[in-house]
């Protein structure tokens, strides 16, 4: 059973919403993804019901106006069919805005985590949240590491495959110099990267063995060793920064483990578009270091599968969910027989 503490340091409110602190049998972890969690009008609608959410959202656009010439704002109130959400530069400052005013959005609800994991981008909104990275920090990685995979753009791709790890490298191994595992997001589900004319030979062996597999929509191959090229470059744009410890654990999908956030420096970044993803050993970590519920922070939930497989194997005394609205956490609050208490 999850238990939510109400904080008596906090005023109490009267209109039904929730106050109070999300605890269980274990710890609470936000959990933020990269590419594939696309942005939609439902946070436009947030705007206008949320105040902190806004209020976080407006802070993101400031911070970020600092490195691009477009307001974060405008094109959200744009909506989906602009198109320039179509552009990396564009998608991923809009997804960090959008996930960590989220994770606010909770924590006025009440609702504080005990730890944080980022899939790849997500990584940088968790150690933003952690309190790892400043605002301004956190936003001067975002925009580097867009503009930077910006001139990889069109060498590559990668492609879902939902088979075990195992299996998948067992498949890539004829192509071992042109394609690798770029992330291992469960255990039945796995996303190669690489060369576009190798991976349109993979996609075609999929296909003759009716193996489902699945083209991600993006043209450059992340976690790579196509990004080797991008060293020096975020070396140098990410020169400067502060990180710093905080009282929230940072779990690396980097390493697969918890990780002290002083040492996200540039060198971290570069690792973490360089190496996969191994979101699916960071969430087993999270389970045997004793957090037991998961709050995907996002516009639309894409790891519950891959949280909910990775924990098959252990007990049932767990809770995962994804959120957008207020109104979802109710709805988690009586499903899982979450009480508060005073």
């Amino acid at each position: 059973m999850v238990t939510a503490r109400l904080d008596p340091t906090r005023p109490r409110k009267t209109t039904g919403s929730l106050d109070g602190r999300a605890t269980g049998t274990g710890g609470t972890v936000f959990v933020f993804p990269g590419h594939g969690s696309q942005w939609t009008q439902r946070a436009v609608e947030l705007l206008d019901s949320a105040p902190t959410f806004a209020e976080h959202l407006r802070l993101c656009d400031a911070a970020f106006a600092e490195f691009v010439d477009w307001s974060l704002l405008e094109v959200v109130r744009d909506g989906v069919d602009s198109t320039s959400n179509d552009r990396v530069d564009v998608k991923q400052p809009l997804l960090f805005a959008v996930m960590v005013s989220l994770a606010v959005h909770w924590r006025a609800l009440g609702i504080h985590p005990d730890a944080v994991l980022g899939h790849s981008h997500g990584e940088i909104a968790a150690a933003y949240v952690a309190g790892g990275l400043s605002l301004r920090d956190a936003a001067k990685v975002v925009t580097s590491r867009s503009n930077a995979i910006g001139a990889i753009a069109g060498t590559g791709g990668m492609v879902s495959i939902p088979r075990p790890s195992e299996r998948v490298f067992a498949l890539i191994e004829p192509w071992c110099q042109s394609i690798s595992v770029a992330a291992q997001n469960g255990p039945s589900s796995t996303v190669i990267t690489g060369d576009t004319a190798a991976l349109d030979q993979i996609m075609a062996v999929c296909q003759r063995d009716d193996l489902p597999a699945e083209r991600i929509p993006v043209d450059y191959a992340l976690h790579s060793a196509q990004v080797e090229a991008l060293r020096e470059p975020l070396r140098d744009s990410l020169s400067g920064l502060q990180p710093r410890t905080g009282d929230i654990t940072f779990i690396s999908s980097v390493t697969g483990a918890g990780l002290d956030m002083s040492i996200l420096d540039g060198d971290y970044w570069f690792a973490n578009l360089r190496q996969p993803v191994l979101f699916e050993q960071a969430v087993r970590w999270s389970y045997e270091h004793g957090y037991r519920t998961f709050t995907e922070s996002s516009p639309h939930p894409v790891l519950i599968a891959g949280i909910e497989e990775s924990l098959a194997d252990y007990a049932e005394d767990r809770t995962v969910v994804g959120t957008l609205w207020s109104v979802a956490l109710r709805k988690v609050l009586a499903d899982k027989s979450i009480q508060v208490r005073p």
